[in-house]
């Protein structure tokens, strides 16, 4: 186990040659001669924090239950129902409650087919599609055993993302990673606040690993005790307890300081992002009582490094999209802090960048700190999602708002072009079932994820090198705010 003590006295910032300390001034992050630093990030998401459909390690839901209708026989009554509930809309229905009128639709359907019904039904009680994290660990110790599961998990944090995988981003023109993390790779449930090796282990790395191809690092607690908000990224799915739960705020702020303590030193780690997506804060008071909370945890074991704070998507609803969202830090105390929201935009780029700009503007202007788009993804390598990339990232770039757009790599397993990863496998992918494979089989599907079978997508990577390239927002004394 390591005490914060011990943490911090790890590392220096000779580990960290060329990189300098960056601060808060303003609306802008500068260097220590007060120069203007362009930030222009990427996530390397399902590392540290696993997203099942992310890394093809399990396929995504939909193909999970035609999977399980194929083998049953009654593919065509759930294809129908799949037709008569359309697209599911993540933003206003929790997955499990559209699984469960999707299943309605198909008894209705195959109510003639009562035996082949059953069996479908057997097999989704038995093999669920797995969304989060700990579904997944929980089939792999159920299985294999606790030691089967590391296994797992080792070779799993050993390939997804490496050393290359920085230096491929260092060698895009990249600034700066944004690195989602799990609360439970540094603490167990049964023992909090003693914390493992393990997950500092990784995060070790990651600052090594960007200090040496001079990016910066911004360690992300992406997956708090209790999950900020219902869906699957906080690595369960649902439960969603953290903004009605003392012990798992006091846990999260506690592993924050011994998480900025140990890296205060280094100026690679030049920013913490407090809480992904905290959705769940049922209003600005809730809100400011967890980030103030949180915020002062992080200053105790860092007194110098930014810290990022989300809206939690709130900008994005009533009455906040129209009268703003974020406080003025000064009536908090709150010093060199940055404000950060994210997007994902399926179509209308143009009217979608330039109401993101109206929104953005008038929170930096209200507030006067900088803005940061910490996640965004037109979700598509069409010409026209290709093209709203270009427009994203040209507008933070004339803006100055730092931005990092979601993720670094991705298995298109299923051949649907989507373009969630820079780097991508879009050829023949075989998913495991992790509800039947051999341990050998698992192990060997996750050898396959080396970024040595991924390319970079020729569309996309095109539209980051002319990004990457663009002047970094106006002269002095000059406006961004046209066209």
């Amino acid at each position: 186990m390591l005490s914060i003590t011990v943490a911090c006295l790890l590392f220096s910032p000779a580990l960290s040659p060329g990189l300098e300390q960056l601060t808060v001034k303003g609306t802008q992050i500068v260097n220590p001669a007060g120069e203007t630093v362009p930030l222009r990030g990427v996530n390397f998401g399902g590392w540290l924090m696993l997203e099942t459909w992310i890394s093809g390690i399990e396929r995504e839901w939909d193909d999970r239950l035609r999977e399980m209708a194929d083998e049953t026989g009654v593919r065509p009554e759930l294809d129908a129902a799949f037709k008569a509930l359309g697209k599911w809309d993540d933003d206003t229905e929790p997955i499990l409650d559209h699984i469960g009128r999707l299943h309605q639709a198909l008894r209705d359907n195959a109510k003639d087919k009562p035996g082949p019904l059953a069996a479908y039904f057997a097999l989704y009680d038995a093999e669920p599609p797995i969304f989060a994290a700990h579904d997944f660990d929980r089939v792999l110790r159920d299985r294999f055993g606790d030691g089967g599961a590391q296994q797992v998990w080792d070779l799993y944090h050993d390939t997804w993302l490496t050393e290359r995988d920085f230096q491929l981003a260092a060698a895009l023109g990249f600034t700066f990673v944004r690195l989602p993390f799990w609360y439970r790779w540094f603490e167990d449930d049964d023992r909090p606040g003693e914390y493992r090796d393990y997950g500092f282990k990784y995060l070790d790395r990651a600052v090594e690993w960007a200090a040496k191809h001079r990016l910066y690092l911004m360690p992300d607690f992406h997956g708090a005790p209790g999950g900020q908000s219902p869906w699957d990224h906080t690595g369960e799915l649902s439960r969603n307890e953290f903004f009605t739960c003392d012990a798992c705020l006091r846990r999260t702020a506690a592993l924050w300081e011994a998480i900025a303590a140990r890296y205060r030193d280094n100026p690679a780690v030049f920013a913490y992002d407090t809480l992904n997506e905290p959705f769940s804060a049922k209003d600005l008071d809730d809100w400011v009582r967890v980030q103030d909370t949180l915020y002062r945890a992080i200053r105790r074991g860092d007194p110098d490094g930014i810290v990022v704070m989300e809206d939690g998507y709130k900008l994005e609803s009533m009455p906040w999209m129209m009268t703003g969202f974020f406080p003025k830090p000064e009536e908090h105390g709150w010093e060199n802090v940055v404000y950060s929201f994210h997007f994902y935009s399926g179509s209308g780029h143009e009217k979608r960048a330039a109401q993101v700009a109206r929104i953005a503007r008038r929170e930096q202007d209200r507030c006067g700190a900088p803005l940061y788009a910490g996640e965004f993804s037109t979700m598509s390598g069409t010409p026209e999602g290709l093209d709203g990339m270009r427009v994203y990232c040209s507008l933070f770039n004339r803006e100055g708002w730092m931005w990092s757009p979601w993720t670094f790599k991705y298995v298109d397993g299923e051949g649907k072009g989507a373009m969630w990863g820079v780097y991508r496998h879009d050829g023949p992918w075989r998913t495991p079932n992790i509800h039947r494979d051999s341990l050998e089989d698992i192990l060997a599907a996750i050898r396959r994820m080396d970024t040595a079978n991924f390319t970079l997508h020729p569309g996309y990577g095109n539209v980051l090198r002319e990004c990457l390239t663009q002047p970094w927002a106006p002269p002095p004394g000059q406006n961004a705010r046209k066209p």
